[in-house]
């Protein structure tokens, strides 16, 4: 074989890596939007990385009412000017919440294409280059809320009332150079000089200030001394300047007035009060109720491209590339002071969060896994209402929702779990009329601490503003969710199996299945109450199941299964002669008619099914079936407890709690315990319920 010539080599080598280079150039330029990828090649073809950071944006905002009767109307809230780029979209929330008899008031938005962008600036400036044109197209990068509260304590802003936030952003945004530093300085001297300072700028020098005020005496009373005066005022003044200038070295040039003492600590700022063409020059511009936006271009990578409203002070936002304003909420539409409305905002695209952020599901190195059952939160938006809370005494003040999370994530603090389990009505409907904000505060929790969760919908979930396939959804697409809508053709909402591998293989060690136990009875008057499991579901369950005996068999060690549902089966009933561990407060409210789902569980070898719905039941019933037969078979039917203070509660001074489960592969165990909202940092009724993997007798 004949070697190519060293100089050949060499030319090829600075050729690959000059086309490696050009083809970052191009990626680059096409993030930035000097040129359009798209337009040439496929969407695909270029990596999400320098995909631009968004393909449509807002130009406008506005909130508008109208009667309610109207609501329904496409035209009810939206604007009616109509000329210019784009049309207007109404967000399908009444900012109200319902509040008002007479009215609705909705945020609407002008929202156009990255296309249509450039077909306008190519338009109206076809002497432009296109990078140029698009630069001149103004789009909203940066909102900012009016809070009245605190606006107007600063002072000179009394009758603005400009945000905070506008005012710190020019101050922030200004560059203070050497001669910006001159100007000030100089302005102050001058100022002192013809006694119109208002805040002087001097230290806690007694003396300083006993000469200076001597010498502006000595001006007014001996005009025949005035040259004398003046030139005793010139060295004070410029001892204080000297003074300033050090403290001024450190800070930005847009301060009105500085308090320079001994400790630079003790200063006190005082913001300058930007006029209209100071705010023209930055971009921003005052909508209406409390609004303000700021605009710049399109190439700016903080260009806003999503708008949500939540409501209640202690609303969160868990969406990574989120962020909601709290710094003031959209003002005169006569929302409940715990309800007020709050714009969240996404910057960049939007994000695929599960493949983002997946959840990881594997046994530990030591081989267990610690799951936490979440029952019955029946979070509100707002804080919502404490419903018999205990002890009584903590009734008044009581806010159900901030006091659920402190002892949820208390106990998520304590106990690390590997997986968060919640088994429905995670949201209180009726005190929900704005679902998204109650699910948001229910899960943010895990998505803060990146702890995987699995989510089935209880009788109350969509008793709010969002459908049960709306609230699965959302559920599922959030970080870190494991969640699923489950198969469109078995029944209910959240039918879905996990499997949590093995630490050395991929082999699942533990199935997890989580099914739907729907709401209320389909035919009250033969079975009132509450529905139950149908036959589609019972069916999926055996064929998923079946379908993975052979990886659960290649599990060198005991492979075990769990399930998770809401509404409790018909043998949670039978505690009568029957073992169980924990409080029975409450008649378990199990639906009336029973289709074998209990035997199905039992025989596909589910050794522990628990549920939540009755809150003041927390117990684990040992549920024995044939007795004393060749077919006798066991299994654990166990209840969560309630953990939410806006549900009921009480019965028999039940306190709220949370249960745990630790799976042991290694040795087939899986062990249970609570723990108490008045004593999180105790377990209580600890008790191994399956060993070698097979259900055990106390």
């Amino acid at each position: 074989m004949i070697g190519l010539p060293r100089k050949v080599i060499r030319q090829g080598g600075f050729f690959f890596l000059f086309l490696i280079f050009a083809t970052f150039l191009v990626l680059f330029a096409n993030k930035q939007k000097v040129i359009i990828l798209n337009d040439y090649l496929p969407v695909s073809f270029t990596p999400s990385f320098f995909q631009p950071a968004a393909d449509s944006y807002f130009i406008d905002l506005s909130v508008n009412g109208c009667l309610k009767f109207n609501r329904n109307s496409p035209t009810c809230g939206v604007p009616r000017d109509g000329n210019g780029m784009g049309s207007w979209i109404r967000l399908e929330k009444d900012l109200t919440l319902g509040k008002s008899w007479t009215n609705t008031y909705y945020l609407s938005f002008k929202k156009v294409s990255e296309e249509l962008l450039r077909e306008d600036t190519n338009g109206e400036n076809s002497g432009k280059s296109k990078r140029n044109a698009r630069e001149s197209t103004f789009v909203i990068i940066d909102i900012a809320i009016s809070n009245p509260e605190v606006d107007v304590k600063i002072k000179g802003n009394e009758k603005s009332k400009i945000p905070f936030a506008i005012i710190k952003d020019l101050h922030t945004s200004k560059v203070f150079d050497d001669v910006a530093h001159e100007l000030l300085v100089k302005e102050k001297a001058e100022a002192m000089k013809g006694g119109k300072l208002q805040a002087a700028t001097v230290d806690k020098d007694k003396t300083a200030s006993k000469k200076i005020e001597k010498v502006m005496q000595s001006e007014s009373q001996k005009a025949e001394d005035k040259a004398k005066a003046d030139a005793q005022a010139e060295a004070e003044i410029n001892n204080v300047v000297e003074k300033a200038e050090k403290v001024l070295d450190n800070v930005d040039g847009t301060l009105q007035k500085r308090t320079i003492e001994k400790s630079r600590h003790d200063l006190e700022v005082e913001y300058k009060i930007p006029n209209k063409a100071q705010l023209k020059e930055r971009g921003w511009t005052a909508k209406d109720h409390g609004i303000w936006v700021r605009y710049g271009a399109s190439t700016d990578i903080n260009a806003i491209t999503g708008i949500d409203v939540l409501f209640g002070e202690d609303s969160v936002d868990p969406r990574p590339n989120w962020e909601l304003i709290k710094s003031g909420s959209i003002s005169g539409i006569g929302t409940d002071k715990d309800k007020e409305a709050y714009i969240s905002i996404r910057r960049g695209p939007k994000k695929d969060y599960k493949k983002e952020y997946p959840g990881k599901l594997k046994i530990n190195k030591n081989g267990k896994y610690k799951i936490l059952q979440v029952a019955d939160l029946h979070f509100s938006t707002g804080v919502g209402e404490c419903r018999d809370p205990m002890p009584e005494s903590t009734k008044k003040g009581c806010q159900a929702d901030p006091r659920t999370l402190r002892f949820l994530e208390k106990v998520l603090d304590l106990e690390k779990p590997d997986l968060v389990v919640l088994t429905g009505d995670q949201i209180f409907g009726d005190a929900a009329p704005d679902s998204e904000t109650a699910i948001f505060k229910a899960l943010h929790p895990f998505i803060q601490r990146k702890i995987p969760f699995a989510v089935t919908l209880g009788n109350h979930d969509d008793e709010g503003s969002l459908t049960r396939e709306e609230v699965m959804a959302l559920s599922a697409s959030l970080p870190y969710s494991m969640a699923s809508l489950g198969p469109q053709d078995v029944a209910g909402v959240g039918n879905y199996v996990l499997t949590v591998d093995g630490p050395a293989s991929t082999n699942p060690a533990l199935t997890l299945y989580f099914l739907d136990t729907h709401k209320y009875s389909p035919n009250p008057k033969v079975n009132p109450g509450y529905d139950w499991l149908k036959e589609s579901q019972l069916k999926w369950l055996e064929e998923e199941a079946l379908s993975r005996k052979k990886s659960q068999a290649a599990y060198t060690h005991i492979h075990l299964s769990m399930t998770f549902f809401h509404i409790p089966l018909p043998e949670h009933k039978n505690t009568h002669g029957q073992p169980f561990i924990g409080e029975l407060k409450e008649p378990p409210t199990a639906p009336k008619y029973n289709t074998g789902a209990r035997t199905l569980l039992q025989r596909l070898g589910i050794k522990v099914a628990s549920v939540g719905h009755d809150h003041a039941n927390d117990y684990c019933l040992l549920d024995v079936s044939q007795k004393d037969t060749n077919l006798e078979n066991k299994i654990w039917l166990c209840y969560g407890g309630g953990s939410g203070e806006g549900g009921y509660g009480g019965w028999g001074g039940y306190v709220r709690r949370l249960r745990t489960f630790e799976v042991d592969t290694n040795t087939g165990e899986i062990s249970t315990w609570k723990r108490r909202e008045d004593k999180p940092d105790e377990v209580f009724d600890q008790q191994i319920i399956v060993s070698g993997g097979e259900v055990v007798n106390f």
